[in-house]
């Protein structure tokens, strides 16, 4: 059936019979967004194997000790796991003479040094560990 009017204003009856325009979308395009796609879950990824990864070692106060007595006890400092830090220890009058220092486990003592002139330095590195901790440092310094 043909309606002769519909013929004069455009072939409106026509419509659902006429074929679709195929549009052609260009490879590169499609290349790309996917290149896209899978650079975001590379990152998405990246990012979550980094936060799990990520572990805080929480020092809740430092303590320093000698000859069995507490010298003193600072605050506490949060750090990554593994990573090292030099603490110090000042002495301005009545000082002891220092040989050597321990740490409480998990940590691990890197290095230990002492400057005397003008002031007695005491400088302890000390490694964090590699899996989380929440507590104190403790710090036994050797009386020699």
């Amino acid at each position: 059936m043909h309606d002769s009017v519909a013929t004069f204003y455009g072939a409106y009856d026509q419509v659902g019979l006429r074929r679709l325009q195929r549009t052609r979308t260009p490879w590169v395009a499609v290349i790309l967004v996917l290149a896209v796609l899978v650079l975001i879950g590379f990152v998405a990824a990246d990012v979550a194997a980094y936060d799990a990864g990520a572990v805080t070692v929480r020092v809740t106060s430092v303590s320093w000790y000698a000859e069995g007595g507490l010298l003193t006890t600072s605050p506490g400092f949060s750090l990554h796991g593994s990573q090292a830090v030099t603490l110090t220890l000042t002495c301005n009058f009545i000082c002891y003479q220092l040989s050597g220092a321990s740490v409480n486990a998990p940590f691990q003592l890197v290095s230990f040094s002492v400057t005397n002139q003008p002031i007695q330095y005491a400088n302890v590195t000390v490694q964090a560990p590699a899996t989380s901790y929440d507590g104190p440092l403790t710090i036994t310094l050797s009386v020699s």
